[in-house]
């Protein structure tokens, strides 16, 4: 009876044995399939991360060639703007250049004039050396100019009331030269046979044909009148010079 049981006691051991190494066997089936499904499931995921790599990588090279037509365009704008740039800058400097001139053209055509019209100025306010000064500057700019006719006799004029007679006869004589047909003529033949007379060599008979030529001319001006009286006063006889005084006669001496 003993060595039956002792019999028995290996055999359940052995039985014991395989069947701890066959749950062995299954759990390391089971571990391999968990990570052979493991390893699948890997590699799918680095197959998906392969493509993603791979659309990843496209969409760079796609953006980067938009950057390089994005860039391409860029210098295209840029060179447009420069060429915009330049062609405004050029209208910029061709509207400057004409108002330049057309301020140059309105200041050329107002000089005359403002030169002219300050020297009378003076005139009228009895600068006569301003207003000398004023007429001469005016005729060496514009010596055929429009006021001409009036700057050389406001020109006599000034020089004549400062006593300057040669220089004031020059300005009536070349407004009489000059200007045949102005209405200032009878007064620029009386100004002119006026400031004769104020010469230190005789001019009489020179002043006294220009008196008479106003007089014929132009019977009914003031400048008539005025010459008619200057005629007068150079034509009327001299007074004679009074006869010497005779001596006292003596008184005949007394007889002692």
């Amino acid at each position: 009876m003993r060595l039956k049981t002792l019999l028995i006691v290996p055999v359940c051991l052995l039985a014991a044995g395989c069947v701890a190494t066959q749950q062995d066997m299954l759990q390391m089936q089971s571990q391999m399939d968990d990570l052979n499904n493991n390893l699948a499931t890997m590699q799918k995921n680095q197959a998906e991360l392969a493509v993603k790599m791979e659309d990843l990588s496209k969409n760079l090279n796609a953006s980067s060639e938009s950057m390089k037509d994005i860039s391409g365009q860029m210098e295209k704008l840029t060179t447009r703007l420069d060429d915009l740039d330049n062609s405004m800058n050029k209208r910029v400097n061709a509207i400057g250049q004409s108002i330049k001139k057309q301020q140059e053209e309105v200041e050329t055509s107002l000089l005359p004039a403002k030169i002219y019209n300050d020297a009378y100025n003076a005139f009228l306010n009895n600068n006569f050396e301003g207003a000398a000064t004023g007429f001469k500057t005016y005729l060496s700019k514009f010596p055929n100019g429009e006021m001409s006719e009036g700057a050389y006799f406001y020109l006599g004029e000034s020089l004549y009331l400062k006593e300057r007679w040669q220089d004031s006869a020059l300005a009536y004589a070349t407004v009489l030269e000059k200007f045949p047909k102005s209405a200032r003529v009878p007064a620029a033949r009386l100004k002119y046979a006026m400031a004769l007379l104020k010469l230190p060599e005789d001019k009489k008979s020179e002043a006294l044909k220009y008196f008479h030529s106003v007089v014929k001319d132009f019977p009914a001006s003031q400048e008539a009148k005025t010459a008619k009286d200057y005629i007068t006063r150079l034509s009327a006889p001299k007074p004679a010079a009074p006869a010497p005084a005779k001596a006292p006669a003596k008184a005949p001496a007394k007889k002692g």
